[in-house]
């Protein structure tokens, strides 16, 4: 890691405070907003983050409302939503490093939900492009067999159980991520189970979107072998952005002389100079 990450705050447009870790370049070319994925921490991000700072780019991990380090209230309490994520606390971090790093090219980076409802911010046109990985709509029906049994489980039995016992959806076994909060697990839940995932959503909760308005480059990169963001449920997805000039790419885990990527391998160590060189070697091209 090129320098240690400072805590920063991030102000979101109704006053909310996230909390952030940037890691600043030692010769800065550009900058780079990471959203991460739901119930992923940001220091999940730390070592990625780095290596984009060892490139050049001063590099942005955050939490969102309700999460880690932005959390502000006990957890039972917390009122956030998976739509105020994408319409406030995106956004904010976005403009921060618009604000702070002008006129350096900006970038954007979002794993699973980060990248799903990414480009679709408001303020996305400050973004020159955005890479979208393992990004899709998460639609049960279109997943393979035996996972989509287990997320049936997650979304009708262990999350009501979870927000009936304790009112927030848990960490264990059955469920890795962070501890998820009330609105956004159901929001959440309501998007992955039905075939319009959040369209019917775009002209109220998700107003202010940019779907049919974002012409920047993306790069929607998925794995073979993630049975969430699969060749059914990444099209669903990129079916929202018309007007994007979009680069598909799809990556085999023996590709890398490795067995598994999934939903979350990207982020290994491992792929520093696989994955993660590819990925900032595309940003490269489109700093000009």
């Amino acid at each position: 890691m090129s320098a240690a990450p400072s805590s920063v705050t991030i102000r979101a447009a109704d006053g909310r405070e996230l909390g952030g870790l940037l890691l600043e370049a030692h010769a800065p070319r550009g900058a780079i907003s990471v959203s991460g994925a739901a119930g992923y921490p940001r220091e999940f991000y730390l070592k990625f983050a780095g290596y984009c700072a060892e490139r050049g780019y001063h590099t942005l991990v955050y939490d969102y409302r309700g999460m880690g380090a932005s959390a502000r209230v006990p957890l039972r309490q917390e009122p956030a939503s998976m739509a105020e994520w994408a319409r406030l606390d995106m956004p904010a971090a976005l403009g921060y490093m618009a604000r702070r790093f002008a006129p350096l090219p900006l970038f954007t980076v979002g794993h699973s939900l980060g990248g799903q409802l990414g480009p679709a911010m408001p303020n996305q046109s400050l973004a020159r492009a955005h890479v979208i990985l393992a990004a899709s709509t998460g639609y049960w029906r279109a997943e393979p067999a035996p996972f989509r049994y287990a997320a049936l489980f997650f979304w009708f039995v262990y999350g009501p159980l979870g927000l009936r016992l304790f009112g927030y959806v848990p960490h264990s076994v059955v469920w890795r991520g962070g501890p998820l909060p009330r609105q956004v697990f159901l929001q959440w839940r309501t998007w992955c189970t039905r075939s319009e995932h959040f369209g019917p959503d775009l002209g109220t909760e998700l107003a202010g979107n940019q779907f049919a308005e974002c012409m920047a480059p993306v790069l929607a990169w998925a794995f073979s072998d993630d049975p969430i963001a699969n060749p059914v449920t990444v099209p669903q997805l990129l079916a929202y952005y018309p007007r994007a000039r979009i680069e598909q790419r799809w990556t085999h885990p023996r590709d890398l002389g490795v067995r598994h990527i999934g939903h979350r391998g990207f982020f290994a160590v491992r792929h520093r100079d696989s994955l993660w060189r590819g990925l900032l070697d595309w940003i490269d091209a489109r700093r000009g």
